[in-house]
């Protein structure tokens, strides 16, 4: 089954809206709501995957945005995705080093840690 494809817009907002609350739900221990929310955000990244081309138009802009959690989950997905690697890893790395955010933080340590050792990142299994 396809996946649907969004606009860039649409994928930004989606990122934004979903992100939000998973910083929220990982500061509150809502894991019930942040699972659901994960959920959401890997049925944007299969469209993705189907559209490059949408990727690349918003992916960077994720990559700056304000959240940390929208950014970590914007560079792990250009890794897996193969574009924008660079800039992906450097934002990984910045957001390793935030200490106002434990869990985010460690999310980012762990994302690039595991995709150096394996040369490359899954964001599910097929």
């Amino acid at each position: 089954m396809k996946n649907i494809i969004l606009s860039p817009s649409e994928v930004i907002n989606q990122y934004i809206e979903t992100c939000a609350i998973l910083l929220e739900t990982a500061s509150n221990g809502d894991y019930k709501r942040g699972n659901k929310e994960h959920k959401k955000i890997l049925k944007v990244f299969k469209s993705l995957e189907e559209n490059l081309d949408v990727a690349k138009a918003s992916l960077p802009i994720l990559l700056e945005h304000d959240n940390i959690a929208t950014r970590v989950a914007a560079a792990a997905h250009c890794i897996a995705l193969n574009i924008f690697v660079d800039e992906a890893e450097k934002t990984l790395e910045n957001a390793a080093n935030d200490e106002s955010n434990k869990v985010h933080s460690f999310d980012a340590e762990m994302t690039l840690k595991v995709w150096r050792e394996q040369g490359y990142l899954k964001v599910y299994i097929k």
